[in-house]
C-alpha cells in the first residue's frame, strides 16, 4: 500500500508539473531504437542510389517503405537534419545533401585532418601490434562485404574501418568529431562506389594496417592521405548527372 502510496504522490507530482509549466531539469528519455533505424534505413538508401543529392524525401512515402508510423520518420528526418544529411527548405520540403565537387573536397579535408591526428595518437598509444586487431578485424569486414556487393553494406563496413582508426587513437573527442561526419561521408562513398573497384579499398586498408603494425608513421600518413584524396579524382557533380539519366530504352 505505501509504494502505491507513493507512486500515486509521484504521478500527482508530475501532473503537477505539467500543469504548472514548471521546468524539468532533464526531459525524459524516450526510446529512439526505431527513430535510429528509420536514419540508418535513409542513409543506406541514399549509399544504394536510391535516393541522390537533391532528391525530395517525403515523410509518407518512407514510412510506408519502412512499414512504420510517421512519427519515428518524422523524427528521424529531423535527426539527419542536425547531421546535415538532410535539409529543409520552405515549401520544399526536406531533401538530401546536395553534393558538389568543391563541398567533396572541404568534407576530405576535414576528414584527413581528424583521421591523420587520430593514426599518430593511436601509434603512441602503449603496447604492440595488437592494438590494431580492432582495425584488423574491420578490414575482414570490409572484404565480406565487398563480397556481397551491396553498396550500402560496403558503406557501413567501410566506415566501420574508418571509425576503428579514430577509436584506438583514444581520443573520445576526436572519435566524437569524426562520428558527427559519418553519415556525410556515407551519402559520398554511395556516389563514389560506380568509380571504384570495392577490392582497391581492401589493399589500401591492408598498407594502412601493415604501416601501423610496424610503427612506420610516415607511411601510415602516406597511405592514409593516398586512400582519402582518391576521392578528389572523381568528378560528383558528373556522377549525380549520370545516375539522374534514364535507361537506355526508357
Amino acid at each position: 500500500m505505501a509504494v502505491r502510496d507513493r507512486r500515486a504522490q509521484q504521478d500527482a507530482s508530475d501532473s503537477m508539473v505539467v500543469a504548472l509549466g514548471v521546468p524539468r531539469r532533464l526531459s525524459p528519455v524516450q526510446p529512439r531504437t526505431m527513430v535510429e533505424q528509420a536514419a540508418e534505413a535513409i542513409v543506406a538508401a541514399a549509399a544504394r542510389g536510391l535516393f541522390l543529392p537533391g532528391d525530395r524525401l517525403v515523410e509518407a512515402e518512407i514510412a510506408r517503405d519502412l512499414g512504420i508510423s510517421r512519427v519515428p520518420v518524422r523524427e528521424a528526418l529531423r535527426l539527419l537534419e542536425s547531421q546535415s544529411i538532410v535539409v529543409s527548405t520552405p515549401y520544399k520540403g526536406m531533401r538530401l545533401m546536395r553534393v558538389t565537387n568543391a563541398g567533396v573536397a572541404a568534407l576530405m579535408r576535414v576528414r584527413l585532418a581528424l583521421e591523420s591526428l587520430a593514426l599518430r595518437e593511436a601509434l603512441r598509444q602503449p603496447g604492440g601490434a595488437e592494438r590494431f586487431a580492432g582495425l584488423e578485424a574491420a578490414a575482414a569486414g570490409y572484404r565480406q562485404a565487398a563480397r556481397l556487393g551491396d553498396p550500402a553494406l560496403i558503406v557501413l563496413a567501410d566506415g566501420d574501418f574508418h571509425a576503428e582508426l579514430c577509436r584506438v587513437s583514444g581520443n573520445a573527442p576526436l572519435l566524437a568529431l569524426w562520428l558527427s561526419l559519418a553519415r556525410q561521408l556515407a551519402v559520398i562513398w554511395g556516389l563514389a562506389q560506380q568509380c571504384r573497384r570495392p577490392d582497391h579499398p581492401e589493399g589500401e586498408h591492408a598498407l594502412l594496417i601493415a604501416a601501423l603494425d610496424r610503427g612506420d608513421e610516415s607511411a601510415a600518413l602516406a597511405a592514409l592521405e593516398a586512400h582519402v584524396n582518391w576521392h578528389l579524382t572523381i568528378d560528383f557533380e558528373a556522377v549525380i548527372e549520370e545516375r539522374r539519366r534514364p535507361p537506355a530504352g526508357l
